[in-house]
């Protein structure tokens, strides 16, 4: 029996920029049966005992050093192979890992969000990729309603979070990455029309067979590196497991609490 591998979508975007719901609303109209969503959230990893004795005002939960990258890239690479995953449940409330796994199947489409997905060597395992750009009140607004009220978070400890934390990791480590998206869309007035177009193109490839693919090698065709030549060979990327640690550096208060 011929195997298609499943077509791997990546949604990036700063927090509040409706990554969510848009991995979501193409999961609700082609159908769930076809169409899996990965949430990078969910590969928080648990704060150890010494991050624990910090006052959690103080954790820069929007740094990348918090991601367990190189589970996500194994799972990714599993369900390209057409293997089912148990992706981990995490708990905003404790900031920790929960039991409960959440079965993700090798569906002709997964949907993977997230802040960082876009980042090396990372990319490199989608088929195609996107980056919602979003003007930063209409992102703030957003984090807020979703916080509040979904992680009974404090408005006043949510701005707080925002000004130290939220907006300037976008700017060092989100933004940044929008260089190596497919597709920069504005998803701030043209939320609609890209939405749709984009479910339509995932919905017409699992219904009714239309040439996704080719769609995808079109889009890509259109694009390049910054800095390289087409003829050059892209440059060597760091091991997903390196990343972490360098991204620790940037993190003093949990570089020192791991170091300890």
């Amino acid at each position: 029996m011929h195997f298609d591998s499943p077509v791997l979508l990546g949604i990036a975007g700063g927090s509040g920029s409706g990554k969510t719901y848009l991995a979501r609303r193409i999961q609700q109209a082609a159908g769930p049966e076809q169409v899996s969503v990965l949430s990078m959230d969910q590969y928080f990893c648990s704060l150890t005992d010494d991050e624990r004795r910090l006052d959690p005002r103080d954790i820069n939960f929007d740094h990348p050093s918090h991601i367990d990258f190189e589970l996500l890239a194994a799972h990714l690479q599993a369900l390209r192979a057409g293997q089912r995953v148990l992706a981990p449940s995490y708990d905003f409330r404790s900031q920790r890992q929960t039991p409960d796994c959440i079965p993700v199947e090798p569906a002709r489409v997964v949907v993977v969000e997230g802040l960082f997905i876009l980042s090396h060597p990372l990319v490199r395992l989608f088929d195609l990729t996107v980056f919602l750009e979003v003007d930063a009140d209409q992102r703030l607004i957003g984090r807020l309603l979703r916080d509040v009220d979904e992680r009974d978070a404090d408005i006043h400890w949510n701005i707080d979070r925002y000004q130290r934390f939220v907006r300037p990791g976008y700017d060092t480590f989100v933004k940044p990455t929008l260089l190596n998206a497919d597709v920069v869309v504005d998803f701030t007035y043209r939320r609609r029309l890209f939405q749709e177009l984009l479910v339509a193109a995932v919905r017409g490839y699992v219904i009714h067979g239309s040439d996704l693919r080719g769609l995808i090698n079109l889009v890509r065709s259109d694009g390049f590196q910054p800095g390289l030549k087409a003829a050059e060979p892209p440059r060597a990327e760091p091991a997903p497991a390196a990343l972490p640690t360098l991204w620790v550096a940037d993190n003093p208060q949990l570089a020192e609490a791991r170091r300890g």
